[in-house]
């Protein structure tokens, strides 16, 4: 943005606006400016609060996906020491026949790499489909008095979104590793158990 005091302004669109495109605009407007009393003002200097603002929702969604993620790795403990629990006597079973200790522990682990990564990919595919339909679900959520994402904070009706692969990836991988952790703790301790002190106890 161009603008003087006499309130009159002009305005050079990039077509990739970036912090870097932009310097060597800014330096070539620098020399060519009319007066001083023209000033030039980038369009990231002008909305700068609501990109810090943009940042600290970014960071803020962050972490709270990093801790829903969490619980979920503990939900999923909860579940394989319940499973653990109901068939201990097969546990006991397969160790009086000679099954080894890794091998007690791969039934669990494989159980968590296929909850996890059958979770990662539902995940993922749920998300995409929620950026799909996102000016669907906000006019739902308007329309029952619930709107996260009002005009009048963000200044604009459009939800923009641009899908960043490497994050959903990322993302994606982080859950699964949680979720084949999360289930092996609890085999490690099902794979130390006596099978003749379980065996007695059933």
């Amino acid at each position: 943005f161009i603008s003087c005091e006499e309130k009159k302004q002009a305005a050079i669109t990039l077509k990739n606006p970036t912090k870097k495109s932009e310097a060597p605009v800014m330096q070539a407007l620098e020399k060519e400016k009319p007066s001083s009393a023209w000033t030039l003002e980038t369009w990231h200097d002008r909305f700068n609060a609501w990109f810090e603002l943009m940042q600290k929702e970014r960071m803020m969604m962050s972490f709270v996906l990093s801790f829903i993620s969490l619980i979920s790795a503990f939900c999923i403990m909860a579940v394989m020491f319940t499973v653990s629990i109901q068939r201990k006597k097969e546990i006991a079973v397969m160790k009086a026949l000679g099954a080894t200790p890794f091998q007690v522990v791969r039934v669990f682990l494989w159980q968590g790499v296929i909850i996890g990564f059958v979770g990662a990919l539902l995940g993922v595919g749920l998300g995409l489909l929620v950026l799909e339909y996102r000016m669907q679900i906000q006019g739902f959520l308007a329309g029952i008095g619930f709107d996260p994402f009002p005009v009048a904070f963000h200044g604009t009706a459009n939800i923009p979104v641009v899908i960043d692969w490497a994050e959903l990836a990322w993302q994606a991988v982080k859950a699964f590793v949680m979720v084949v952790v999360a289930s092996i703790i609890p085999a490690l301790i099902t794979a130390r158990q006596d099978p003749a002190r379980s065996l007695r106890s059933m």
